[in-house]
């Protein structure tokens, strides 16, 4: 195994990275030069449960046919689970333990594995790995569509060029603005999915389509918690 780092709380963990989601666990994914990936993998933390990560895909296999290279393991705090011990360059894209958040933004899914990124930093140290293997076994893989389904609220990155669409489409007319407002997702279709506006009345409620993903760049932010 290499070398580790302890951590005394969660707090001091998940705030020591730029590239982690703000206390209400929106986030904001950049393509990079991997792409957006194929899905997201959540982590469920357990103190009896580390979090091994493989070099490759062949070693993430079931058995694995090497032994991980790292891990992160977790601890019962006082009010929920804690990171115990991490790698230097682990920095989830997503994570509030006090929750039991922690995701990975999955790249590549084979048979028995994830390669999850592990530091989204740009430019990512030279010494730092952007991606590595788990099992699927110790996560929860979910498709951009399925995750999208289950998160609270999604909000436009550009709502100029991104407006409310009446229908799935560029060349369909824009129905109303999407500055300001937290989407509901309410079905995913392509690129597209359907919306409608959180705060909304019953008796007033903007729905429509806005563009969640353009290639591979999210047009979107998104909150699991309300």
């Amino acid at each position: 195994m290499k070398h580790t780092r302890t951590y005394v709380a969660a707090s001091s963990f998940a705030f020591s990275f730029a590239a982690l989601a703000t206390a209400f666990g929106t986030m904001t994914v950049q393509a990079e030069s991997m792409g957006l990936g194929v899905g997201v993998a959540q982590v469920r933390p357990d103190a009896e449960r580390p979090l091994y990560f493989y070099g490759s895909r062949d070693a993430a296999q079931y058995p694995p046919t090497a032994a991980p290279q790292d891990s992160v393991t977790f601890s019962t705090g006082p009010h929920h689970i804690d990171i115990a011990t991490a790698p230097p360059w682990f920095a989830p894209e997503n994570m509030k333990l006090d929750y039991d958040l922690l995701y990975l933004r999955a790249v590549r899914l084979s048979r028995y594995g994830v390669e999850v990124v592990v530091n989204s930093s740009d430019p990512l140290p030279r010494s730092f790995p952007r991606t590595k293997w788990v099992l699927r076994d110790n996560v929860e893989f979910r498709t951009w569509t399925e995750f999208l389904l289950e998160v609270f609220s999604v909000e436009t990155i550009d709502p100029a060029s991104n407006p409310v669409r009446s229908r799935p489409g560029e060349d369909f007319p824009a129905v109303g603005p999407s500055d300001g407002k937290q989407w509901l997702v309410r079905s995913v279709e392509g690129s597209w999915i359907e919306v409608e506006d959180v705060n909304g009345t019953e008796a007033e409620t903007l729905r429509g389509w806005i563009r969640w993903r353009h290639g591979d760049e999210l047009l979107i932010t998104y909150s699991l918690l309300s």
